[in-house]
């Protein structure tokens, strides 16, 4: 049985849909509750095929991330799959190992994925970078701890002009932060403002005082059948974003006017501003899950391209099955905003494994917390409190996009 590692080509698309349809237990592409057309393209894909039939399935969208502030190109892997008969054989291992070199030569020198079970990722050198916050509350009952006029207004927009109107909005508020994803109008409109099959989607932008647009909302409303007395509506809200704390106030009073929904389902930040501006933070009944799961494809191109918290040069250690050209000893010396990676002789001041270094230079822990739980090995502590200054970053890792 011999395995063919190659790219679908544009007649096999249909069945790498049928197949990550399998996988995930989703509606086959023609039926009613399927979801819209595949936006993969076949030069994305790296397969692999048994005797002829496609057994292993993934894809890499071409994204662009924020990287502490700093852009970078990412691989954005989607549709892993397999069926049933060509698993435990090694057949995804060998997949996402050539599509690793793939993305090394396309200049993609880090990848990042949502994993629907984190247990495959990790064998393959991806680290948790990120973790997401969800609220369910009634808005009946989180009134902030302190009123502050708001000089504009929020109001509904179309669909249509949405993409235009919150892409500056959204753009400002990204750029400065970390593993938010540069949005390309085409993703507006295939991802965010279309990610609820089959559900209308509002959109609402917050102008100023001036006139000027400085936040935005994107959610969905729904009325499902409860043997209850009334509010019974259910809101969610997929993306908002502000600009300043006025515009983050008259976003959330808006939600809480929508008085027949009795609760609101909602992504935030690890940062986000609701638990310190509310009167009540304990009725958000806030969970947190892993979010974003990272790998560094190509170290010594991957790591001069973020900034750093602080000037120093550290010595670093990586141990990679995957990827040959991350294995072994690098030198790190950086002055902040610019740095330079090389291969070094010495001893290290950290040893890790790739996994752990994505976790670290996304600014999801430090290198001290890192050590502490047996993730990595450090030669003093001097070296460890470099590594902290060094890897911190301004704001903590996000992504609030599906892919």
């Amino acid at each position: 049985m011999s395995l063919e590692i190659r790219a679908a080509r544009p007649d096999e698309m249909e069945e790498l849909a049928k197949l990550t349809s399998y996988a995930f237990a989703a509606p086959s592409p023609g039926d009613k509750d399927a979801a819209p057309p595949q936006t993969l393209a076949p030069e994305w894909t790296t397969c692999g095929f048994v005797d002829g039939r496609m057994a292993v399935s993934t894809g890499a969208y071409p994204f662009k991330m924020r990287w502490n502030g700093a852009g970078i190109g990412v691989a954005g892997l989607t549709a892993v799959a397999s069926y049933p008969e060509f698993r435990r054989q090694g057949h995804l291992r060998q997949v996402i190992q050539h599509g690793l070199a793939e993305q090394r030569e396309r200049g993609q020198s880090i990848a990042i994925l949502w994993a629907s079970f984190a247990g495959i990722y990790q064998r393959f050198g991806y680290g948790l970078a990120s973790s997401q916050t969800h609220y369910r509350f009634d808005p009946r009952l989180v009134p902030f701890r302190e009123e502050h006029p708001v000089t504009g207004s929020v109001g509904l927009e179309p669909k249509d002009d949405a993409a235009a109107l919150f892409g500056p909005v959204y753009k400002e508020f990204s750029a400065p932060r970390n593993l938010m994803l540069q949005r390309a109008g085409i993703y507006w409109n295939t991802g965010v403002l279309n990610w609820q099959q089959g559900k209308r989607i509002y959109t609402a932008l917050y102008r100023n005082g001036a006139g000027e647009a400085r936040g935005y909302l994107v959610y969905t409303t729904e009325s499902p059948e409860i043997d209850e007395p009334g509010p019974n509506q259910i809101m969610v809200v997929r993306d908002l974003v502000a600009l300043d704390p006025e515009a983050y106030r008259a976003l959330w009073a808006y939600i809480c006017r929508h008085d027949l929904v009795r609760e609101v389902r909602m992504q935030a930040a690890p940062d986000d501003l609701a638990p310190d501006l509310l009167l009540e933070p304990r009725q958000l009944r806030r969970t947190i899950q892993d979010g974003i799961w990272l790998r560094v494809v190509d170290v010594a191109r991957a790591l001069p391209q973020r900034p750093y918290g602080a000037a120093g040069a550290l010595r670093f250690e990586v141990a990679d099955e995957l990827c040959d050209w991350n294995a072994g000893c690098f030198l790190l010396e950086t002055d902040g905003p610019h740095s330079e990676v090389k291969r070094s002789e010495g001893r290290p001041d950290l040893v890790l494994p790739v996994r752990t270094l994505a976790s670290l230079v996304s600014g999801y822990a430090p290198a001290s917390q890192l050590m502490r739980a047996g993730l990595l090995q450090a030669s003093d502590t001097s070296a460890l409190e470099l590594a902290d200054r060094l890897f911190a970053t301004r704001y903590p890792p996000y992504c609030n996009d599906g892919f």
